[in-house]
């Protein structure tokens, strides 16, 4: 199976991204693509992040599955939990085609999709036919051509809550313009204020916890990143995910794609989102919880995210360069680093001395 698979992955990278991304889709709802899952109940990865318990530490990101279209299925790669979308409330197409860059010498993406969704209706209709039995989450973005993005975070948090466990509030991507104001102050404020409205309807409604993740920037300044953890935790929200992708693209890179215009993804993007991370948790003296994402290609940099802060970790580009076989490999560094001790013992214990690398 493994060598099948990498040669699969090889042949992928023959074709454009948006389209090897579609046959990856289809390769694991037909179960083509799989991973190893002996180790899915190894008690010293255990965790939990409030009231929800996770197997191990790791997760695909958003962005993978955008539309839910493999949640009958995505579990067999191994992983604890999974995060769909980015959905909107409306379809739209996104922005314009190319928008998907390998940066292959780098290991990295470059996107600049734009969200782009079969919105809200589509999701519902695939959430209905849920028989999965990990922990799953659906992260929220707007329409482009919206007149009221806090409007279209409050009617996805009411339609959708019901069918999650977590609804990750997604105000951090680089590829609708205007968006990533809403992280700063008073835009902030008012719109977390009205989505937790809109969560204890969804609570009372359903009669069960709904967590609220918020998904930030890796661009933010330290004093912006200080205030969003203060008015996150003023606000009960669950955990801050960091990060998503960067718009500063490091002089480093090497692939012929490295000045497209996007957010970037991968191992570049590591030691920036891993830095904010450790900030964030110092800053926030255990108030509220992070998940780690960004730039994770190994066991070593999963278990760094942890060792920085993070409760539990996701990846996405990894998968593309190194296929399913990384969700393995990482659980069994991460097994071979917790034999004597407990995982969630671990969160943060580096994040002062991960600073001081700087």
């Amino acid at each position: 199976m493994f060598y099948k698979q990498k040669l699969f992955l090889k042949a992928l990278h023959c074709f454009p991204p948006e389209i090897a991304h579609i046959v990856v889709l289809k390769a694991i709802n037909s179960n083509f693509i799989s991973s190893n899952t002996d180790n899915l109940h190894i008690s010293n990865l255990r965790t939990k992040l409030g009231n929800l318990n996770f197997n191990h530490p790791l997760g695909i990101a958003a962005g993978f599955d955008k539309n839910v279209e493999t949640i009958n299925v995505i579990n067999k790669l191994g992983i604890s939990h999974m995060e769909f979308g980015t959905i909107t409330p409306n379809p739209q197409s996104g922005n314009s085609k190319p928008r998907i860059f390998r940066l292959s010498k780098d290991n990295a993406i470059i996107n600049r999709l734009g969200f782009p969704s079969k919105g809200i209706d589509s999701a519902i209709k695939n959430l209905r036919n849920n028989n999965n039995t990990i922990p799953i989450g659906l992260n929220i973005g707007c329409n482009k051509n919206s007149n009221d993005f806090k409007n279209d975070y409050l009617t996805s948090t009411r339609r959708l809550g019901p069918f999650a466990e977590w609804i990750t509030v997604n105000i951090s991507s680089p590829n609708t313009p205007g968006l990533r104001e809403l992280q700063i102050g008073s835009n902030l404020e008012k719109l977390l204020e009205n989505i937790n409205d809109e969560r204890k309807k969804v609570e009372d409604k359903v009669e069960k916890t709904l967590q609220i993740w918020l998904k930030i920037s890796p661009d933010l300044k330290d004093d912006e990143l200080k205030n969003l953890v203060d008015i996150s935790i003023k606000y009960n929200i669950d955990a801050l995910c960091v990060s998503n992708t960067t718009t500063d693209h490091p002089h480093t890179l090497v692939s012929k794609n490295k000045k497209e215009e996007g957010g970037l993804s991968g191992p570049p993007l590591y030691s920036q989102s891993t830095k904010m991370l450790a900030k964030a948790y110092l800053h926030a003296k255990k108030q509220i919880k992070f998940i780690g994402i960004g730039g994770i290609s190994n066991g070593e940099t999963a278990y760094t995210k942890i060792l920085a802060g993070a409760d539990i970790i996701q990846l996405y580009t990894g998968l593309i360069f190194h296929g399913p076989q990384i969700i393995n490999d990482i659980i069994n560094y991460l097994n071979e680093k917790c034999i004597n001790t407990k995982i969630k013992d671990l969160v943060g214990t580096k994040a002062e001395s991960i600073l001081k690398k700087e």
